[in-house]
């Protein structure tokens, strides 16, 4: 056998070399098997690695029972078939992160290659290289790359042949990428300058042009967005299937909605929970702060205190100088305690109890505003039973006015990360408006991720950039600066939300129940003391007798 056949294995030994292989898949058509070589020299590359013979022009789902660590050795014809070119991209579906070798059955033809290579960009194959059946001879492998145009390349194998396959996705080389906010403050806010020109802020907004910034790519907006119109999470992946984004600026729920389409997420970038923001419960009033100054459980106690002394008093008529010391005592832990009652009255007054359960808010007349396709996504049975709780709305705009304008009247879904803009917006105020409820949850620990097509060739460089911005503390930063991101873009402004305290003096219905309570004990004591009365006229009268 010629040293030109040897070339093949040597070919494979150095692809094999330079990447880490699960699976090798050979891809033969009957029609031009006999013209391809590749096949004969696969199993240079030894028996630690398994490998597949495909004659079918069937579509295969690789993705099924194959990992993205996958090299395909493919034999196509000497003319251009689109269809079996199709049939690979199709098997790829979901690992467009695999290695790609394309042998074509005829001499060298720059027009064929250039055509197969350029159907391979169009469907976000990157890692594919081709040669042709005079390989033993030439020596050429043509390539292409893909940022910031399609550009053919040919090159000649050498012995000390570097890595065939890079990783273009690591340098765009000014690539415009594309994207689009969907609006949702504060993971993307829209602000326009003096000119005109749209401007971004939030978290979401700050990733995508740190991954755009670190990988040289400029961004570019699908169209120019419009204020108060965000995107919904439909639309937002039908953005990214339809080949509109190449990355959305859009961190959306995995696993509430649309599971089946998990593939057109990047990896998760947080986990969080949603969950209620409820309006802080009301003070109590004047009158209910005489009950709460002195509980009846005080009150009850003392009672059966008193009973016990009564009932035990003809046995400690020895010990009535420790009796008195023991009623003294009473007498001023009831003071102090009502006294420092008192004091937190006016420095901290209590609040009514809050709200801990969905039963709990089904009673009261609070309602939950929130968006109609969240609620379809909620729990069956919760649905079932606590509908009357929701007041719906289709429009997603209406919900993020309210609930950024801190309108009291209603109680609003919220994620966790969305919470912490609310939370930062309320330290400004004397007093929170609301406050975060982890007892009115509808999902905990869901993740959420950027959307971006299902075979983007983002995704590794996506991924492992999502992992560096939590483990650098950058993610958790910009989320807590939210508010201030608001601020900026003129959403949000700095101030008060606290209605303030006004002093008034008492009035006759602020002392009602006492004026009533009081009549109440003079008229038991006028009572006792008339049986009291009675009894000694009775027994006189009988002593007479």
């Amino acid at each position: 056998m010629s040293d030109s056949h040897f070339i093949y294995a040597e070919l494979l030994s150095s692809i094999v070399r330079f990447n880490n292989f699960s699976t090798i898949l050979y891809f033969g058509p009957e029609d031009a098997r006999e013209h391809c070589q590749l096949e004969h020299w696969v199993e240079w590359t030894g028996n630690a690695i398994p490998w597949l013979i495909w004659r079918s022009e069937a579509t295969l789902k690789l993705s099924q029972f194959i990992n993205a660590e996958l090299l395909v050795l493919a034999c196509l014809p000497r003319i251009y078939r689109r269809d079996l070119l199709s049939t690979v991209t199709q098997s790829l579906q979901h690992l467009r992160q695999a290695k790609v070798l394309i042998e074509l059955a005829s001499e060298e033809d720059v027009g064929l290659v250039s055509r197969v290579l350029l159907f391979c960009r169009q469907n976000e194959m990157l890692n594919v290289a081709a040669i042709f059946s005079n390989f033993g001879e030439t020596q050429s492998i043509y390539s292409y790359a893909a940022y910031p145009q399609f550009e053919l390349r040919k090159e000649r194998f050498e012995q000390q042949f570097y890595n065939l396959y890079p990783e273009q996705s690591l340098d765009l080389k000014g690539f415009r990428l594309r994207t689009q906010p969907d609006l949702s403050e504060p993971n993307s806010i829209l602000s326009f300058d003096d000119r005109g020109q749209p401007r971004f802020f939030g978290y979401v907004w700050n990733m995508v042009e740190e991954y755009a910034r670190k990988h040289n790519a400029q961004l570019q907006l699908s169209y120019i967005p419009e204020q108060d119109k965000p995107l919904s999470h439909i639309q937002v992946l039908d953005l990214a299937r339809d080949g509109y984004v190449d990355i959305a600026a859009s961190v959306q729920p995995v696993t509430m909605r649309y599971i089946e389409r998990y593939h057109e997420y990047a990896y998760p970038v947080h986990m969080g929970s949603w969950c209620t923001m409820l309006p802080k419960e009301p003070l109590i009033g004047v009158r209910d702060s005489y009950a709460w100054l002195m509980p009846v459980q005080t009150i009850c106690l003392l009672c059966v205190l008193w009973l016990i002394y009564e009932s035990l008093r003809g046995r400690w008529q020895r010990h009535r100088r420790l009796l008195s010391i023991g009623w003294w005592l009473l007498a001023v832990l009831l003071a102090t305690n009502v006294l420092g009652r008192l004091v937190s009255l006016f420095v901290a007054p209590p609040s009514k109890p809050p709200i801990d359960s969905f039963a709990a808010l089904d009673k009261s007349k609070l309602r939950v505003f929130g968006l109609r396709s969240e609620y379809n996504a909620y729990d069956f049975d919760m649905r079932t039973q606590y509908s009357a709780i929701f007041q719906l709305s289709d429009k997603m705009s209406e919900l993020i006015a309210l609930r950024n304008s801190l309108n009291t009247s209603f109680a609003y879904t919220v994620t966790h990360t969305k919470w912490l803009l609310y939370e930062e917006q309320q330290s400004h105020s004397t007093r929170p408006l609301f406050y975060f409820s982890q007892d009115l949850c509808y999902y905990q620990f869901i993740p959420f991720a950027l959307v971006i097509p299902e075979n983007s060739p983002h995704r590794a460089a996506l991924d492992h950039l999502m992992l560096q911005f939590g483990q650098s503390g950058l993610y958790a930063h910009w989320t807590a600066k939210s508010f201030h991101y608001m601020v900026q873009a003129g959403r949000l402004h700095m101030r008060n939300f606290s209605d303030p305290h006004v002093i008034r003096p008492l009035k006759i219905r602020d002392v009602h129940h006492v004026f009533f309570f009081y009549a109440i004990c003079v008229l038991i004591s006028l009572t006792l003391f008339a049986c009291e009365l009675i009894r000694f006229r009775l027994k006189r009268s009988w002593m007479d007798i």
